[in-house]
């Protein structure tokens, strides 16, 4: 425990999600019991998505000590300090509580784990409240109707709370297809018999099943098994709960505060784990709680920013996502809109697609909105339709990691890193340029990849996706450099790099002939746009620091590099 002379600091709650722990065992904690009036008074059967490690776990938790009856002794020391504290509401402490956990299911035998994971979580539910039952049933979802039956003789209200809803399905989906359908779509399946289980628990009189609040990342699995969440309202799209978990950014600054964390660099904070905007009539952007936690973390064991600013596991969350931009042995469509993002465009999307079936992903639509789900594009702007965009340098890495990873998988393109290590380590120190044209010869030679060569945004992503391998700068693009947008920005993230680097890229179609005349002028244009891009104060700030800069050209014909200059 962190000591400040003889006050003992709060501990810093990275990867707790048992509310109960957070408050007993003296952890930090963000306060979110604001929103319990306003869950409330959405309804009854609410759904509640967002990416992995935002928080979503803590929050149950925290609603399951609030409203279960047999914490009622323990209000005030559960929530002092806390806004719900003074504002309690008539739903407090009222509920027998019933909670589900899905993200330990074991992808590799379903039916049993799914099965073991309902009656266990049953027998606590009797043994808890102390409810005799004799019960020989073996089959779960009688063992639940007949819970329900009891509930409604006695008068008793319920509570579901459902954690992680489709964190084992969306594992099946990634690993075996044929699995997940047979799971998801069998009418006679466990795990669809139990969604139509609670449906009847909240219909007829005197119902037993008074509220449910289901947690999870996409809405591909409640659509595939009911065909969307049909017995109440999905709060996900809704700008009141934009932050409902995650962290703003007044609460960041209570939070450095609090542990007198004046000398963090808030720029570098934003830059790497700010920007998810989760309505697109939210006035707010919000921070990655797990990430903000690991860094603070860190920072207060070691007085310093971590080493690699990348969770391990926010990068292992998305290691299996590559199936989704590659079918039937080629790249599909997918892998144009990822091109796009990475080379740091924007997608447009009409509206959010709020039901969608996890087999029809080569929809552009439904491809959109699973990246928006999944945290790997978020809200940039609104207007006549909603712009999408990488949200910060964590994601955007990740989305490299995700298309590099998929085109070395099947053999369309992979090549020595060791190599391209050196040739980055020859620019960062002494600003040499072979790395540019390794990359076009790596492009050029692999006949697959080719294929997929087909206009600048694809050039592009390929630079970036390799060049961000680097821990030698974070490579920007389309950074807004004195009223202009740069196409590549090596920005220095190490501090014994010697050289900015900037880079202006051309593309002439394959199919059009390439002149003296047209390449002089592209090259021109080009120099032109790095000579503005280099009074920015994002560039000069480095040059006064004895950094010295490269401005680079680089033109393309197709696949081909037709030039590759310093300017």
């Amino acid at each position: 425990m962190i000591e400040e002379g003889k006050k003992m600091l709060k501990k810093i709650p990275y990867g707790i999600s048992d509310y109960k722990l957070i408050k007993e065992d003296n952890y930090y904690f963000i306060d979110k019991t604001k929103f319990i009036p306003d869950i409330e008074n959405q309804g009854r059967f609410l759904m509640f998505l967002r990416p992995r490690r935002f928080g979503k776990s803590l929050l149950v938790s925290m609603l399951e000590s609030y409203y279960d009856i047999a914490y009622k002794k323990d209000f005030q020391s559960f929530f002092s300090g806390s806004y719900i504290l003074n504002n309690k509401t008539s739903e407090a402490h009222k509920y027998l509580v019933l909670k589900f956990d899905f993200s330990a299911i074991d992808v590799n035998d379903v039916v049993n784990s799914f099965k073991l994971n309902l009656l266990s979580t049953l027998d606590n539910f009797c043994e808890k409240y102390k409810i005799k039952l004799k019960i020989e049933i073996e089959n779960p979802i009688d063992r639940l109707k007949v819970i329900f039956d009891y509930l409604q003789k006695r008068g008793e209200s319920l509570y579901i709370l459902i954690d992680e809803y489709d964190n084992f399905s969306n594992k099946l989906l990634l690993e075996n297809k044929n699995s997940y359908e047979k799971i998801i779509f069998d009418k006679t399946a466990l795990f669809k018999q139990f969604f139509t289980t609670l449906k009847a628990g909240t219909s007829g009189l005197d119902a037993p099943l008074k509220r449910i609040f289901i947690t999870g990342v996409t809405p591909m699995t409640s659509y595939d098994v009911t065909s969307g969440f049909n017995i109440g309202k999905n709060l996900s799209l809704s700008p009141i709960f934009n932050n409902l978990v995650g962290i703003n950014g007044a609460e960041l600054a209570e939070l450095l505060e609090y542990y007198n964390l004046k000398d963090i660099d808030l720029t570098l904070l934003k830059e790497w784990y700010n920007n998810y905007q989760f309505s697109q009539d939210a006035k707010e952007k919000i921070y990655n709680t797990d990430m903000i936690l690991y860094y603070i973390d860190y920072y207060l064991a070691f007085k310093k920013s971590p080493n690699e600013l990348i969770d391990i596991n926010v990068r292992s969350d998305y290691s299996k996502l590559r199936d989704i931009i590659y079918t039937n042995g080629k790249l599909n469509g997918n892998f144009g809109i990822l091109n796009t993002l990475i080379s740091g465009e924007n997608i447009s999307i009409d509206t959010l697609v709020q039901d969608f079936s996890a087999l029809n992903l080569s929809k552009e639509e439904n491809f959109k909105s699973l990246l928006f789900y999944l945290g790997l594009v978020t809200i940039d702007k609104a207007a006549i339709d909603i712009e999408l965009k990488i949200p910060n340098e964590t994601i955007k890495r990740i989305d490299i990691d995700f298309l590099k990873d998929s085109l070395a998988l099947e053999n369309i393109f992979d090549l020595k890193t060791s190599l391209l290590s050196r040739y980055l380590k020859e620019f960062a120190l002494n600003g040499d340029i072979e790395v540019f044209r390794y990359l076009a010869d790596e492009i050029k030679k692999s006949t697959a990849i080719r294929d997929y060569i087909y206009n600048e945004q694809t050039v592009k992503a390929m630079y970036l996706a390799y060049l961000s391998l680097t821990s030698y700068y974070v490579i920007k693009s389309e950074a807004e450099l004195n009223k202009g947008f740069a196409d590549i920005f090596l920005r220095p993230f190490n501090p014994y790099v010697e050289y900015v680097g900037l880079v202006e890229l051309k593309y002439i179609k394959r199919t059009k002939k390439v002149t003296k005349k047209s390449l002089k002028k592209l090259v021109e244009e080009a120099t032109e746009q790095l000579e503005r891009y280099e009074d920015d104060e994002l560039v000069t700030e480095y040059l006064e620091k004895g950094k010295k800069l490269q401005k680079v050209v680089l033109i393309f014909n197709g696949w081909e590099l037709t030039y590759c200059e310093i300017v």
